[in-house]
């Protein structure tokens, strides 16, 4: 028996106001697919543009020496690096996926190398610096998509730690500059620290700003388009885990560098002109430094063992309650679909099966018979024996049907005493076939209840699908009329309509 109960069910809002969808990771040749020719010339015009745009702002901080620009705060000196382009390629991987960010970061980066004189094997490498960074961070937000809003101090929070962890890793290209260019190791600190400050200031100051106001823009425009579907529980542990990973490690590498560089810039600056008492201390201030360092990293791998750990046992408590949640659904869907004495689809639901059914058979030219039955007298076997015994005759027919239903056919409780029997890919003679069998076993049975013995028999009409029926009302009219002429005829008999 067709026992189906899916259906529509109502979304719940379990996400927070400042929650939204998981950022896209469209690329741009199958976006060219599925949107409109005015929205590709809007969408991939302004596209080239913004290239366009990244290019001549690459060339020109160079041109301009925008790199490693000594600043005082607050009596220290830090360098900063002003490179727009980056700016343009962080807000299209953002919005709308890694791949439309990375381009526009690749091509600009590669460029103003070739424009500094750098060699094509290394300008090709180093081209890599900046997608790193913004992989980084579309990343970050693949993992936790509910902090992408920046309309809470927790997503804000996760932000800023996204932006100094991916400028750590664009940083990386400060390498490859500093050894082309035969550059000293000492010369690397300005060069290494303003290229990640600047990445890391430009993302808080300028690119936080236009996100908070464009994501939720962009991310209506694209769910006109697809679908974003959430990522599996076992894609998103992955994800947790390389983030966690790659928060780690650059936490490390800027400690790593920062001390190396630092206390290499130090000990260059003492070899002259002072006493080996002072060399000395440095030195001794150089070693303690690279104790805590050590320490500092062993705690930074802990923490992000332990936040792991924690986000599975998160993770499994939620697993829990959307089980939970779901099974409830499914019984409260039952309860809403099936008939609570019986066990059948109730009539409502019946109504759906029934339409869909005559819609099938309209289309593929098909017969289907719908037998609708009766209980006859139902109303004396209440009066004379009570609702509870009448409540068992009505379960033994409910049973009756079951055991002559094949998988595919569908049982209804479609009224007090009535029923419906939907019986698809059959003949109308088929049908009358196995009405004549219902109504003799009905027959035949005496129901033992209360201490009394009850025997019932059952009228049945017979109706099959034809290619000029209106719709399924005039099936199901088909099928009561010709119950309604098995009552009149004398009951206890099956009678097909014509």
């Amino acid at each position: 028996m067709n026992t189906d109960v899916s259906g529509p069910s109502a979304a719940l809002p379990l996400a927070s106001p400042d929650a939204a969808l998981r950022p896209p990771a469209i690329t741009p040749w199958r976006l060219w697919r599925i949107i409109s020719r005015r929205e590709r010339c809007i969408l991939f015009g302004g596209w080239l543009c913004s290239v366009l745009l990244s290019l001549g702002l690459g060339v020109l901080s160079v041109a301009e020496n925008w790199s490693g620009m000594p600043l005082q705060f607050g009596g220290v000196t830090v360098y900063i690096t002003v490179y727009p382009a980056l700016l343009i390629s962080l807000w299209w991987s953002l919005c709308l996926g890694w791949w439309w960010g990375a381009l526009p970061a690749y091509l600009t980066t590669l460029v103003l190398a070739l424009y500094a004189g750098m060699a094509w094997q290394w300008a090709a490498l180093f081209a890599f610096a900046d997608p790193l960074g913004v992989a980084v961070m579309v990343l970050g937000f693949r993992a936790l998509p509910m902090l992408r809003g920046l309309r809470s101090l927790e997503s804000v929070l996760h932000f800023v730690q996204l932006s100094f962890v991916g400028s750590i890793f664009s940083s990386s290209g400060a390498l490859i500059w500093t050894y082309c260019n035969k550059q000293a190791f000492s010369e690397l600190l300005p060069i290494w620290q303003g290229w990640w400050l600047g990445f890391f200031l430009q993302n808080l100051l300028l690119v936080g700003p236009v996100l908070a106001q464009s994501w939720r823009a962009t991310d209506r425009w694209l769910s006109r388009h697809q679908a974003l579907p959430p990522a599996s529980e076992a894609e998103s542990r992955h994800l947790i885990v390389l983030l966690l990973v790659l928060v780690s490690l650059g936490a490390l590498v800027y400690g790593y560098l920062s001390l190396s560089l630092g206390s290499s810039l130090l000990l260059g600056q003492l070899q002259h002109g002072l006493s080996p008492e002072l060399r000395q201390a440095a030195t001794v201030m150089t070693q303690t430094g690279w104790v805590f360092f050590w320490v500092f990293a062993l705690q930074v791998l802990f923490n992000a063992f332990f936040a792991y750990r924690l986000f599975l046992h998160w993770q499994g408590r939620n697993q829990q309650l959307l089980t939970a949640l779901k099974q409830s659904n499914a019984y409260l869907a039952q309860l809403v679909r099936l008939d609570g004495l019986t066990g059948l689809l109730n009539r409502r639901s019946g109504d759906e099966v029934l339409q869909q059914e005559w819609l099938r058979s309209q289309r593929s030219g098909q017969q289907a018979v719908l037998i609708m039955l009766d209980i006859d007298h139902f109303k004396q076997v209440n009066d004379e024996y009570g609702h509870d015994v009448g409540d068992r005759v009505i379960e033994r027919v409910a049973t009756l049907l079951l055991e002559h239903t094949r998988a595919i056919d569908t049982a209804i409780r479609y009224g007090g005493e009535e029923f419906l029997l939907l019986l698809p890919h059959t003949t109308q003679e088929g049908g009358v076939q196995l009405a004549e069998r219902l109504r003799q076993q009905m027959a035949a049975r005496t129901l033992h209840c209360n201490d009394v013995e009850v025997s019932v028999t059952l009228s049945l009409g017979v109706a099959a699908t034809t290619m000029v029926m209106q719709d399924k009302a005039a099936w199901v009219k088909q099928a009561d009329m010709a119950l309604y002429q098995a009552k009149r005829a004398g009951r206890n008999r099956v009678v097909a309509a014509h």
